[in-house]
């Protein structure tokens, strides 16, 4: 994969091997402790030097991506700009999270549930949705929780 000006490519032994025209060969290994888990991480074009990432409370924040580290809350600056998924990011590879100290959370809101309703259930839906000002998702979402 091409980072930046350099090629990164995990090892067999689970190390990272960073290589570029400027530096010799080096082999990063991943970091200990606990890991920081986030609902996603993408590399945008309009940011070349940063992640992305997607907090599990879905708050969007930024890093950068040298030097390879354990990132912490402190390191994460705010993004306040369109998701990733919407300006066309590209997904960092699972195989880089842990090098970050990053985790992706299993639990992340991308499950579709195809429900038949009559036209009459379909606006009942709908009204109960609009009185609790809510879109007709986060509506479902709510009850769903709630059980």
């Amino acid at each position: 994969m091409k980072l930046n000006n350099y090629n990164v490519d995990e090892t067999d032994d689970g190390k990272l091997r960073v290589s570029g025209l400027s530096i010799n060969d080096k082999e990063v290994a991943a970091p200990e402790g606990d890991l920081l888990t986030v609902n996603g991480a993408w590399y945008l074009e309009a940011y070349p030097s940063v992640i992305v990432a997607e907090k599990a409370d879905g708050t969007l924040s930024m890093f950068h991506v040298t030097p390879f580290r354990r990132i912490t809350e402190a390191d994460m600056k705010p993004y306040k700009a369109y998701h990733p998924r919407k300006c066309k990011g590209q997904p960092l590879p699972e195989y880089l999270y842990k090098f970050y100290g990053l985790c992706r959370n299993d639990e992340i809101l991308s499950e579709v549930i195809r429900v038949r309703l009559s036209p009459t259930e379909k606006d009942g839906l709908e009204m109960a949705a609009r009185s609790a000002g809510k879109t007709v998702s986060e509506f479902l979402r709510d009850r769903i929780r709630g059980l």
